[in-house]
């Protein structure tokens, strides 16, 4: 039989896994609507990724509260030394992880809603304008996401690896 501590890990793995799918599929479908010249294909590219900002928003919640749990489930101090504990790659992967979360107040909200209204101005004259252009290539953007991309690889390769 199973122990809950070791089902909690595999669900975590797996939902770590749906994660990391939908950030890679963002990504690369967010590259390829860039490069769309048909504002209507442009759109039916973007519901895709939109599905993509699904799974992303709801798998790093659902990850990032499964992986507390686990820890908990396993006598694990996820604190690390504010719990009295060595730093450890479990309180690492959780300092990454939490680095990240700024970036949608800070970055994806406010650029986000300045995307939204090029698109539908691009939408309203039936066309991919610069203005839209300008949207998709986005520097402060594009780096927020590659950040966030990084992050994840971190720490999936500290679940991973366990280095220390």
């Amino acid at each position: 039989m199973l122990e809950p501590a070791n089902v909690l890990r595999l669900v975590h793995a797996l939902v770590g896994v749906w994660f990391m799918a939908g950030l890679i599929g963002r990504w690369v479908t967010l590259a390829h609507a860039a490069r769309v010249k048909d504002i209507s294909a442009l759109r039916q590219v973007l519901q895709v990724s939109a599905r993509f900002e699904r799974i992303v928003i709801i798998g790093s919640v659902a990850v990032l509260l499964l992986g507390i749990v686990t820890a908990i489930a396993q006598g694990r101090p996820f604190l690390g030394p504010l719990q009295g504990a060595p730093v450890d790659w479990l309180f690492v992967s959780l300092l990454v992880f939490i680095s990240a979360i700024p970036l949608v107040p800070l970055v994806f909200l406010p650029r986000g809603k300045v995307f939204d209204a090029a698109l539908e101005e691009a939408t309203a004259q039936g066309v991919v304008t610069d203005r839209l252009r300008t949207a998709f290539r986005d520097p402060v953007v594009f780096a927020a996401h590659v950040y966030e991309l990084g992050a994840m690889v971190v720490v999936l390769v500290l679940m991973i690896a366990k280095p220390f």
